[in-house]
This record gives C-alpha cells, structure tokens and sequence, in this order.
C-alpha cells in the first residue's frame, strides 16, 4: 500500500469515526425532536473507535507521574582569569635590570630565577650585615676578657645607678617604638582602603568597557567612546598598582616598626634584669662586676642588630654575601603575559616587571537576569561552549553569586571554576552556556502535547479497561515549560492518558460535531 493510499485511509477511517462519535452523541430517543430551548448537538464524554481506525491512529498511551517540572535557562558569559592565578610581579627596591631569563609567553615554574637586578639599597643593607655581624664578634670578645679580669678579681663593685639609667632608657625607647608601631597600623589600614577604591574602580571600568564592547559590535556606540573607556579602564589599572605599592611600602614600615618594638622590649627585659640583679647585689652586698654586666648587656645588644639587620636584608629580597644583587623568582607556575622592563632600565618598587597568568583554572562568569537570581543557586551545573562556537562542551559548577547587580546592565554575576589543563578556555573570551532550572517540586504533570480545549475548556483524553474507549476529562492547568503542564485538578498519578497523535481524537470530535449539523 503507498503513502497516498495509507492516508486516504486514514482519513476515511476519521471520518466514519468521527460519525459514530456523532451518533452517540444524539439523544437516546431518536424519534422525538429536539425543543427549540435545547442544543441540537453537544460533544461526548466519550470517544470510542473501532479496531481498524485505532490501528491507523497509532496512538501512544502514557500513565501520568510526578515529576518536577524544569527550564532551560541560556546563559552568556566569559572566561576570567582566577584571582589567586594572577600576578603582577615587582621589585621591593629601587634597581637596575643587569638580566632577563624569561620571556613573554614562555612558562615558568615556581622559584625559578626571573630577572637579576642590582640595588644599591640591598648593598647598604649588606654593609649594615656586615658591620653587625662584626660587632657581634667584637663584643663576644670583650665578654671573654673582662670574664677572665673578674677572675682576677679586677671587679668587685655594682652599678646600680647606671642600671637605673638603662631602665629608664629601655621604657622610652619602648614607648616610641609602640607608637611607631600603631602610626605604621594605621598607614597600612589607610593603604588598604585605598586599595580597596582602586580595586572597585577597576572593576567597573571593566564593567563599563565589557558593555561598551557589545554596545560598538552592535554599533550602537563610536570607537572613540570605546577608546576612551579603555584609556578609564588603564587609569583603574594604573592608580591600582601605584595602591598595591603603596600598600605593601606601608606593610614594610610596619615589619620594620614591629622590629623595633620587639627590638625594645627585649631591651626592656634585659635592662628590667640587669636592674633587679643590681638591687639584688647592692641589697646584699654581694661581690659583682659592672664590667662583665655592661659586656653582655653589649653582646646582647649587638646580637639584636645583627638580627634586625639580616631582617631588613631579607626584607629587601638580598641575602648574605649575595653581592648587592637582587633576584625575582615566579611565585607560581604560570605564563609569561606581559614583560614591561629592558635590560639596563632602572625599576621602582611600583613599576610591575612581569605579569604571570596561571591558566590551570579559570572563572567563567555568567550573567543572570533578575528574573532568574532566584532559581539560580551555589552548586548548579551550566555546561558552556565558546561563543565562537569551535571547541568541547565544558561544565562548570556555580561557586558563588554576587551580592550585587551591576549598575548599568542590572544583571547579576554567577561564577564558578573550570579546569583548563590544556589552555584552552582563554580569559576574556565569551562563552554561551545552558543550566536546567528546577521550577516546581514534584507534581501531576501532562506532556502539552496531550492537553487539548475543547469548548474552550483544557482536556485530556483518559484511556478506560477497553482499549478503543476514550474518556474525555476536562483538567485545571498550573505552571508550564516547554513541554509538560502541571495538572492541578482533575487527573491523579499513574492514570493513562493519550499522548502521541491525541490530536486525531479531538479532530474525530470536531469532525462529528460538523456532521451532526
């Protein structure tokens, strides 16, 4: 049998269906008519087709469940660099470039020697090192000799005024260098507000220049406007390095403050003791020897120097004996992005020398419309492709959803992390993503293609024990996505209703319904 012939079939089959569905649609006394108040004709509660026209209507009969209901929420983006992946890499002193061992584009590994710089400050705290490091020795030999003169008996009477006089000293000393110390808290707290600013700054020229860049693909903005963004989003950039600087200039006068102040109170501990000692003799009239005290009281001190004096040359990124030379090593694994020095120029420890990228993770950060915040939660799955549309399928876990919408495009930011061990996903490249959303809890549910209005009210054809006879029940309907319809009312879980082709019933309704007039 043709094509041609199965549907003339069908279409017969339809018909003479559809006039049996008239015929019992008629009342049950077929030889008195109908009163002018009453309608000639109304639609059945049931459909019932023969065998033949079942067999060519294929229908498909499915039991109701329940079910949540979902949407696919499109969602688009871009790839960001992760926060903690990215550096911009600085000398702590002012110096001169004598090397450059790497190069923009090539990977490094973490310690490995970047740049070899030579400062004339490291070589000061070199000098200093050095001095310290002799005046140590100087005073542990002075100690050894007046300890062989005390055995001699050369000393015999305590200095209790002058260990007096060293407390005294030690209390001032402690108390300047405690307000020092709280001046240095204070600076770094202002430096890190001011980088605070510069880093929100930052971030909403990005936003602008991000928007900006739709708005001249879409031509709805100049180049010159672009431009002018960008030259904002430098500036961000720029007065967030000179913040950064200024930030870790105050850390270091605050590392240098702590020093003294510990520097103090040790010296306030020694003194405390050099002067209980002293009352202890003098109160006593024990033998003791002035000589051997202020000699260790000297080693003491010089040994705090010493410390202090190394301290402030690891600070600056020297070692001992490292010639004045000064070298930078990468923090971490990562890419050479940006290289912004040349061999012989002068750096300050507010000009970056490299910028490195690890590119291992990255964020890709979506943007929700206020609509969808609600639905959206930490721990959905949005599988992503780039917008270019070349590449894999990625899936990435939202981590976290900003706080607040931005100013201009009023949407929110959704982030999560994705591996990119092959490099990929490359940061400031858009991507189009797609996330399930659940919208309801588990509910009756129809597929749409199964409700039908009849009369102007929902239905659904309802399968009976005999497999040709339809019931049509009439359905409240709730929520709805793309392919299923909550039932509210009217139909209960495991009930069976037709799905596949339940539209040749309603025609066979319409088609009888025209043949009763």
């Amino acid at each position: 049998m043709n094509r041609f012939t199965k549907i003339t079939t069908i279409l017969l089959g339809i018909a003479v269906a559809g006039a049996g569905i008239w015929w019992l649609g008629r009342s049950s006394s077929t030889d008195a008519e109908p009163s002018a108040e009453e309608p000639s004709h109304t639609v059945p509660d049931v459909v019932e087709l023969d065998t033949e026209s079942l067999q060519l209507a294929d229908l498909s009969i499915e039991p109701v469940a329940l079910r949540p209901l979902t949407r696919t929420l499109t969602l688009y983006g871009q790839i960001e660099a992760y926060p903690e992946a990215v550096v911009n890499l600085n000398s702590r002193v002012t110096g001169r470039v004598l090397e450059l061992r790497a190069h923009v584009g090539q990977w490094v590994r973490r310690g490995q020697v970047l740049a070899v710089l030579d400062s004339e400050e490291i070589y000061r705290a070199e000098v200093n090192y050095a001095q310290a490091k002799r005046k140590v020795a100087f005073a542990q030999a002075e100690l050894a000799r007046r300890k062989r003169l005390a055995q001699l008996g050369a000393y015999s009477n305590p200095a209790l005024e002058e260990a007096r006089s060293r407390w005294n000293q030690a209390q001032a000393e402690y108390r300047a260098a405690e307000a020092e110390h709280q001046a240095a808290q204070q600076a770094v707290r202002q430096a890190e507000a001011e980088r605070h600013r510069a880093q929100v700054a930052l971030s909403q020229a990005e936003s602008q220049l991000a928007r900006a860049e739709r708005l001249l693909q879409a031509q709805l903005i100049s180049k010159q406007e672009y431009e002018s963004l960008q030259t904002q989003r430098e500036s961000a950039r720029a007065a967030l390095q000179i913040a950064q600087a200024q930030l870790e200039s105050a850390q270091a006068r605050l590392q240098h403050a702590a020093a003294r102040l510990e520097n103090a109170r040790t010296q306030q501990q020694i003194a405390q003791q050099q002067l209980q000692r002293a009352q202890q003799i003098y109160q006593g009239q024990y033998l003791t020897s002035k000589e051997i005290a202020d000699a260790e009281a000297q080693l003491a001190q010089a040994q705090l120097e010493l410390e202090a004096a190394l301290d402030a040359l690891n600070l600056l990124g020297g070692k001992p004996n490292g010639g004045h030379k000064l070298t930078l090593t990468a923090p971490f694994d990562g890419r050479i992005a940006e290289l912004r020095v040349t061999v012989g120029e002068t750096v300050t420890p507010d000009k970056p020398i490299f910028r490195i990228v690890n590119t291992d993770a990255v964020w890709v950060s979506f943007d929700l419309y206020p609509e969808d915040v609600p639905f959206v939660k930490p721990g959905a799955l949005v599988e992503f492709t780039l917008s270019s549309g070349v590449g894999k399928r990625y899936t990435a876990e939202i981590q976290m959803i900003m706080p607040e919408a931005d100013p201009h495009t009023r949407t929110v930011k959704a982030r999560g992390m994705v591996r990119n061990p092959d490099g990929a996903l490359k940061p400031g490249t858009f991507v189009d993503g797609k996330l399930t959303l659940r919208i309801t809890e588990p509910q009756v549910a129809a597929p749409l293609i199964a409700v039908h209005e009849i009369e102007g009210k929902p239905c659904v054809f309802v399968a009976t024990e005999s497999p040709n006879r339809f019931v049509i029940r009439e359905v409240a309907l709730g929520v709805r996505n793309d392919t299923h319809v909550v039932v509210r009312a009217g139909l209960k879980p495991n009930e069976r209703i037709v799905v596949r082709n339940s539209s040749l019933l309603k025609g066979m309704l319409i088609g009888g319904e025209g043949g009763g007039h």
